[in-house]
């Protein structure tokens, strides 16, 4: 499966190898490498060159090296979380405005509340409510909703349901971005209350299976956001 390093940079070389065979589904989320020993000797490298190579891999998330007697690498299948840490370094030096987070959730979450009225189950659907309902008791208790995990997961619960794993990563991202970004604005009540009705009125939409409706309230509520978050930004500069 591996082959003897060249004169570049040996660990470069190393993980270059075992990172082809994990994308090429050569090696699976589960698998076990050879043991050190033997990767020491297909590879033809010292064990402080193959130690570099494989702790790099687990930085990417590709392995875990597990401790222990059995241990060793182990093919790991790259999480959400580390998605998301991954885009959010890079993105964090691109100064990253509202605007641009908002055009991003413009051109997908209307799109995707107009297909899914068809497609969400009946406990997508209460699913949805008692994740809006939640929101609706925390600002009865006077507590802030704002980057809360069921404001959140309201929209990337309908990237889930439509089953494209692109859109779940991307609105995950985009969603806990924004939701970052609130955190450090602080909106007040109304702000919340805004976005708890916005919700009702996607999800009464989505109920009803009018997938127009779904879309435009969708669009509504995403060009309220942005314009709430850029006028409370305003005000405080």
């Amino acid at each position: 499966m591996f082959q003897h390093v060249t004169n570049e940079k040996r660990s470069v070389f190393i993980i270059n190898q075992i990172r082809s065979n994990i994308l090429m589904g050569r090696l699976k989320p589960g698998d076990r490498l050879p043991s050190e020993q033997k990767l020491m000797s297909e590879f033809g490298v010292s064990r402080f060159t193959l130690r570099e190579a494989l702790s790099s891999l687990e930085t990417m998330g590709l392995l875990e090296i597990k401790k222990g007697s059995g241990g060793g690498p182990v093919v790991k299948e790259v999480g959400m979380d580390f998605t998301r840490d991954a885009i959010g370094h890079f993105l964090h030096f691109q100064n990253v405005s509202i605007k641009e987070l908002s055009e991003v959730r413009k051109l997908i979450e209307p799109y995707l509340a107009s297909k899914l009225v068809e497609k969400l189950s009946d406990k997508d659907l209460e699913y949805l409510q008692s994740l809006n309902d939640a929101c609706s008791r925390t600002l009865e208790r006077g507590e802030n909703i704002i980057g809360g995990e069921h404001e959140i997961d309201f929209h990337v619960h309908l990237a889930r349901v439509s089953g494209n794993p692109v859109l779940v990563m991307i609105l995950d991202f985009v969603n806990k971005l924004l939701a970052e970004v609130k955190v450090e604005v602080k909106p007040g009540p109304d702000f919340s209350q805004h976005v708890v009705d916005a919700h009702q009125r996607i999800l009464d939409a989505l109920v009803a299976r009018d997938a127009e409706k779904a879309a435009q309230a969708m669009y509504d509520h995403v060009c309220d956001v942005e314009k709430e978050m850029l006028g409370i930004m305003e005000s405080r500069s």
